[in-house]
């Protein structure tokens, strides 16, 4: 969790009260943050990652102005359209850019402190250390609009990066300065880089790397440019309301000014601080937190916690969102926070009246324990591999590009975890891969979960958890997994036969479906020479996945 720093002083001023230090550590704790400490005046704790709108000062004082009955409801700023405009070009592998004015902001030292830290600290988590996104703030008054967002090749351009007393080119901001080279691989593979420019031609930064030092905000700045550009339009947008609603905690007037920005003949405003509503009843509210609460009741700890009503009546209530409450998604979330604003230390654990049980492993665990135990006892050694994985090994290396059921990230961190597994045998396969050197045979096996794409299901997909092992060596065969198979089986004293299958992964004619008691569990077979060729393998590999979730529901009918 980001670990955020406070003056007191500062914080108490936003408030517009003073606090004992019990006081601001149990606001502190009932935000679901974790107090660390005091040092040299400053409060240090971590914010959960779903609340970057308490990733700095300004934030945190909103949110107990709510809980201390300060303030309450939706927060008020003043929004409005302004005449300054954005133009934007084909920024092609950066595309997407929001921008908006705070007016009349009143800073000192500390408050410059807490929004650099705001920014520091969105960097580092949804901005994905600036890969997704990155936030530039700037001193308006040192800016001529309009402001164009372009590319430019990398030799042509020259300006004074922040911290720096001399001009520098693009390429001695990317190799020398401590952000260049912090973040310039980000960029390093383009000639040409994304720049933000004024008429004048001033450079007010060159994203996502560093903003330049005659635009930074001091002190004396009292007229605040924001901007936030990106890969990802949503995200670029959410980060932009965050740092807008906080910094305009600053302002006389929580002034915010709205920027055009032009892409081509696509004109839009940014920000977007719509108000979104969900309806979320009071029968859902107290069956969750275990309380009586009636709507009156529901509606003041719902003003606590910053929200806005719409509508009320006896059974359910329309709750109005802050723009900067990005985590809120559903229903649920509204319950949380009317618990949080309750007391989560104020309920009382009691057993259920109608029934309850004693906590205990699940049967499936409990038979996964007993299978995995009886494969290293047929001389097999256990792998775990991640339940995510890459899209091609999963389908394209084998041989199975065609398959349309695979749960797919939206967001992925990483070009090696863009899907959610559908099955095992590709991670033993690229588990052998890796340890080729290491002599044959290689006998291995995996139990983990899959899950595939099901409109029939409530969510959408389906779930097991499976089986897989898979023998290599010079001399492997179809026999040695009938083997290794039919004893695991019958061990369990199941009885267990096959039936021809056709799969692309598969050699044809060396490859069956598994049947335990007559119903079909699993698939057998010979792994393609095409597939071996693929994972770099230079030996046959016979390979079988099984469902346990069907073979322990066989299991418990004999039993």
């Amino acid at each position: 969790m980001p670990l955020i720093s406070i003056d007191i002083e500062d914080l108490e001023k936003l408030i517009g009260k003073r606090l004992s230090m019990d006081e601001i550590v149990e606001y502190i704790t009932t935000l679901k943050g974790e107090y660390e400490g005091i040092e040299e005046g400053h409060i240090i704790y971590e914010a959960t990652h779903d609340r970057p709108d308490l990733f700095s000062c300004e934030g945190l004082a909103r949110s107990i102005r709510g809980l201390a009955e300060i303030e309450l409801g939706l927060p008020s700023f003043k929004v409005e359209n302004s005449d300054v405009s954005v133009i934007v070009d084909n920024v092609y592998y950066r595309p997407y850019i929001a921008c908006a004015i705070i007016r009349n902001v009143v800073l000192n030292e500390e408050a410059v402190r807490q929004i650099m830290q705001l920014q520091e600290k969105l960097h580092m988590t949804y901005c994905r250390n600036r890969r997704k996104a990155s936030i530039g703030v700037y001193d308006f008054d040192t800016i001529r609009p309009p402001i164009r967002y372009y590319l430019k090749n990398r030799d042509e351009v020259k300006f004074r990066p922040l911290e720096w007393e001399r001009e520098a080119t693009a390429k001695e901001i990317l190799t020398k300065h401590p952000k260049g080279v912090e973040y310039g691989k980000i960029i390093a593979e383009y000639k040409e880089v994304p720049l933000l420019i004024d008429s004048n031609g001033q450079v007010l930064s060159m994203p996502p790397i560093i903003n330049s030092e005659e635009t930074k905000v001091t002190e004396n700045t009292r007229n605040i440019f924001i901007d936030v550009t990106g890969t990802d339009d949503r995200l670029v947008n959410d980060i932009l309301k965050i740092m807008v609603s906080n910094v305009a905690e600053r302002s006389v007037e929580k002034s915010i000014m709205k920027v055009s920005i032009q892409y081509g003949t696509i004109r839009k405003t940014t920000p977007n601080m719509s108000i979104e509503e969900i309806k979320v009843e009071r029968r859902y509210i107290n069956e969750n937190i275990g309380l009586d609460l009636s709507i009156d009741e529901i509606e003041h700890f719902l003003l606590m916690m910053r929200y806005g009503i719409a509508y009320k009546d006896n059974e359910s209530i329309i709750v109005r969102i802050p723009p900067y409450r990005i985590d809120v998604l559903h229903p649920i979330d509204l319950v949380e926070d009317v618990a949080m604003a309750y007391g989560y230390n104020r309920l009382e654990p009691i057993l259920p009246t109608d029934h309850y049980t004693i906590g205990k492993a699940h049967p499936l665990e409990v038979f996964t324990r007993t299978i995995r135990e009886i494969m290293c006892g047929l001389g097999f050694q256990e792998v775990a591999s991640y339940m995510l994985t890459n899209k091609e090994v999963q389908t394209k290396f084998m041989k199975l590009e065609n398959y349309n059921r695979i749960v797919e990230l939206e967001n992925p961190i990483s070009d090696r975890f863009t899907v959610v597994r559908f099955w095992l045998i590709p991670d033993l396969l690229m588990s052998i891969s890796q340890s080729k050197g290491s002599g044959y045979p290689i006998e291995i096996f995996e139990v983990g979960d899959v899950a595939w794409i099901d409109e029939e299901e409530e969510n959408r997909t389906g779930e097991e958890r499976r089986l897989a092992a898979a023998i290599a060596s010079t001399e492997t065969t179809l026999v040695d997994g009938l083997v290794k198979l039919n004893a695991l089986i019958r061990t369990l004293g199941l009885k267990v036969s096959y039936s021809e299958q056709r799969h692309n992964s598969f050699i044809e004619g060396r490859c069956g479906s598994i049947l335990v008691n007559g119903i079909e569990v699993g698939i057998i077979g010979e792994i393609h020479p095409e597939v071996l060729s693929n994972f770099d393998i230079s030996v046959p590999v016979v390979a079988f996945e099984i469902s346990l979730n069907k073979l322990l529901e066989i299991y418990r009918r004999i039993s």
